[in-house]
């Protein structure tokens, strides 16, 4: 009896040191993962805009989401709980813009609004990085539980204390799988292969001197990794004042999506982005102000994304597409149908400013068009979720 005793109680000591190593998973987001490309489609927290400083229309704009401005002033709401009720709010953004002429005078006032449709990227709430890393997990609990067990088992209170240190060094990282003794090495490779964790079996089969704590963080990394490619589908409308009456002069109806097509690696990924919207605009030839002219837009690309090696940050992407443009009432002299081959250059000159550069070339006319921007990301809520 006095054996079993000392038996529980050193397992009990065991399980209490060995979670109280484990981490507690924050509240994590793709957003360090994303490209500027991606964050231009649709963005976590803030982002302020500076778009076409060469043309004659140039763009001052602010982008946000409801849940950020929430968070910023109640931090409780980054608490996984919370975070995971507001999943409606944090994926829609509103956006605020001046509308500046070549002089850098007021010419009209933008609004809008955007919503991801499909956002796999949520890395606290998505399901697919639940279930994914969830299972690996507990695999793991279900493996350190039973070479408890069987260590237990053998009611020799020294061998315990043994085999329990031996087993909670393996699974803090401390030693790998070859500091184990023979009869626990031989019950890890059997239970590893009764759970399936392929993995796992192939490295110990093969006499590799497996560190559980790195193996594990390497999984994680390649399931958070893969988020990368996980689809984001947006849809929103824009609008645009004159200058000197509250009323539309340009809406427009869109829509964005972004999916990465190549599995990404430590310096470069490939994404598709293919974005498609139908314009109403002021006609011109008509007296007065309407929205009777009508244009469709479709550009298909894809965005070559180079990330440093180390903090897997993009720092310079190079996207190339096609776009098609087809005007329901073209004015003389302008063709109905037209083609553009378009080029953007971004690169992170600081932290989460970006600078792109968009080229338009018309294969026809063989004209080209420059435009400079420049994109400040704004993480306001990553301090904040440090403290939590």
């Amino acid at each position: 009896m006095k054996k079993i005793s000392i038996c529980l109680v050193f397992t009990i000591l065991f399980f209490t040191s060995v979670k109280g190593q484990e981490g507690v998973p924050n509240v994590l987001t793709a957003d360090s993962l994303s490209s500027g490309n991606y964050k231009d489609a649709f963005k976590s927290f803030f982002q302020l805009a500076f778009d076409r400083f060469t043309s004659d229309h140039k763009d001052i704009q602010f982008t946000s989401n409801p849940f950020a401005i929430m968070a910023r002033s109640n931090p409780k709401l980054l608490i996984d709980s919370s975070y995971k009720r507001y999943k409606a709010l944090r994926n829609l953004n509103f956006s605020f813009s001046a509308r500046l002429d070549s002089n850098y005078k007021f010419n009209g006032f933008s609004s809008g609004i955007t919503y991801a449709i499909v956002n796999r990227r949520d890395e606290t709430v998505s399901d697919f990085f639940a279930s994914d890393f969830r299972r690996i997990n507990q695999n793991y609990e279900i493996l350190q539980q039973q070479l408890v067990a069987f260590a237990s088992a053998s009611g020799d209170v020294e061998l315990i204390i043994k085999y329990n240190q031996q087993i909670s060094d393996f699974f803090k990282g401390k030693a790998g799988s070859n500091s184990l003794d023979a009869p626990l090495q031989a019950r890890l490779r059997k239970m590893a292969d009764s759970l399936s964790m392929a993995y796992l079996t192939k490295e110990l089969n093969n006499g590799t001197d497996v560190n559980a704590g790195k193996l594990m963080q390497s999984i994680y990394d390649s399931v958070r990794s893969s988020f990368q490619n996980r689809l984001l589908i947006t849809t929103g409308v824009m609008d645009t004042t004159y200058n000197n009456q509250f009323m539309f002069s340009n809406i427009v109806l869109f829509a964005n999506l972004v999916k990465g097509v190549v599995k990404p690696n430590k310096v470069c990924g490939l994404e598709l982005n293919v974005k498609a919207s139908y314009q109403f605009v002021d006609d011109t030839l008509y007296a007065g102000r309407d929205l009777k002219r009508k244009a469709f837009h479709f550009e298909p690309g894809l965005n070559l994304v180079i990330k440093e090696k180390k903090s897997q940050y993009a720092w310079a992407e190079f996207k190339v597409s096609g776009e098609y443009t087809h005007v329901s009432n073209p004015y003389v002299g302008e063709k109905k149908d037209q083609t553009t081959i378009n080029s953007v250059l971004r690169i992170r000159i600081y932290q989460d400013i970006w600078v792109p550069l968009e080229i338009k070339y018309d294969p026809e006319s063989g004209n080209f068009l420059g435009f400079l921007n420049v994109r400040a990301n704004f993480k306001g809520l990553k301090g904040l979720m440090a403290k939590n």
